[in-house]
């Protein structure tokens, strides 16, 4: 399986060659479609093939869960993405690493965990001492940065390389252990993490953050609800 979203988050559609077919599932050549996974949730979609159109309701590892009829074996097919819903996923992503980058370096406190949702999410950081003004500020300085207007852009290192540079190591490094290349997303001159999700190419497109609320989840987690305007 070839994952095409890596190269180009912005494929709205895209042809594939079915290879196999097990009960609801399609199992293609390649695919745009996120398959979920690190806080991101999987693209939906169709699938359109000589059967029908089929709807792509969700992805799990390298299987398109399908609503409708299979397409034959060795077919070529043409995928279309929901692209609206993802958009607002790869905008809300990038929100979230921008986020995140302005508490490592102000405070210099990494991400616990995250979900992203269309146009909201939630992000969990290793804060001890919190309060809803902190995080407000958070989020404030966080809305200068999207305005910037900074290149987004993502590349591959290394295992050896990125683990020379502990600063792209936001969560647990032992989840990098069994890749020998680690994909890299830097925000130009702000800020670099490790990530295999997919963002927009400019922080401008992100649109205004809107702090939500905060809540304690642990003496070492506290987390920010945001919505994007």
């Amino acid at each position: 399986m070839e994952w095409i979203y890596l190269q180009d988050a912005y494929l709205k559609e895209f042809d594939a060659t079915v290879l196999a077919c097990r009960e609801n599932s399609v199992f293609l050549d390649k695919s745009a479609f996120y398959p979920g996974g690190g806080g991101q949730p999987c693209d939906t979609g169709e699938i359109i093939s000589s059967a029908g159109v089929a709807r792509v309701i969700r992805v799990e590892s390298d299987a398109h869960v399908i609503d409708g009829i299979l397409p034959r074996n060795n077919e070529v097919v043409h995928c279309i993405l929901n692209w609206e819903r993802r958009y607002k996923i790869m905008r809300t992503h990038t929100a979230v690493h921008v986020i995140s980058g302005v508490a490592y370096k102000r405070f210099g406190v990494t991400i616990t965990g995250n979900q992203l949702y269309e146009g909201s999410a939630r992000l969990d950081l290793s804060f001890e001492n919190m309060s809803k003004e902190r995080a407000q500020k958070i989020v404030e300085e966080s809305n200068i940065v999207a305005a910037s207007g900074l290149e987004v852009r993502a590349y591959m290192i290394s295992r050896e390389e990125f683990s020379k540079n502990p600063d792209l190591m936001r969560v647990n490094p032992e989840l990098y252990q069994k890749y020998e290349h680690i994909r890299v997303v830097e925000i130009t001159g702000f800020d670099a993490q490790a990530d295999g999700g997919t963002h927009v190419r400019n922080t401008s497109e992100i649109g205004k953050i809107k702090f939500k609320s905060y809540e304690s989840k642990g003496k070492k987690n506290k987390r920010i609800y945001i919505d994007l305007e």
